[in-house]
């Protein structure tokens, strides 16, 4: 209900950030394609706001590439990245979201007042993925699901 029909989770979740790296598309491109041209999978991109000519860029994937993202990113010879690898994934998915108002601040409500901080939202017409502790995931899919009616 309220735009979205279905709530899932994932856990197992590794969480990679390159705090103040440079902004450009050509060095965005170059940081993914490392990871890409390794045969990692990876989800939930983030940019922030550029800061002058510095960003920070975030993405998830299994923890376990772990091994394989260490490598990948010191064959590039990127800047070490911020990595942990405690949370748990979970994705509001509902085709009435395009035309529902609200739904990010019932998501966002509900955990607040459970207490669940977010890590890391990522958003579609159709989805919102939301990266928290995994040991929140329990207590935030039951608040999720009371707040969606689900």
């Amino acid at each position: 209900m309220y735009g979205v029909s279905k709530i899932t989770s994932e856990q197992n979740i590794m969480l990679i950030t390159f705090p103040n790296t440079q902004y450009s598309a050509q060095n965005l491109a170059y940081h993914l394609d490392a990871i890409a041209k390794a045969g990692i999978v990876i989800d939930m991109i983030s940019q922030s706001v550029p800061r002058g000519d510095k960003l920070d860029l975030s993405f998830t994937t299994s923890n376990d590439n772990f091994a394989a993202v260490l490598e990948a990113l010191a064959a590039a010879k990127t800047a070490p990245p911020l990595i942990s690898s405690v949370y748990a994934k979970i994705n509001l998915y509902g085709e009435d979201m395009v035309t529902s108002c609200g739904v990010a601040a019932r998501a966002l409500a509900a955990l607040a007042e459970i207490h669940v901080d977010i890590e890391l939202i990522t958003t579609s017409d159709l989805d919102i993925s939301l990266l928290l502790n995994d040991e929140d995931e329990d207590a935030a899919l039951a608040a999720l699901r009371k707040a969606f009616e689900l």
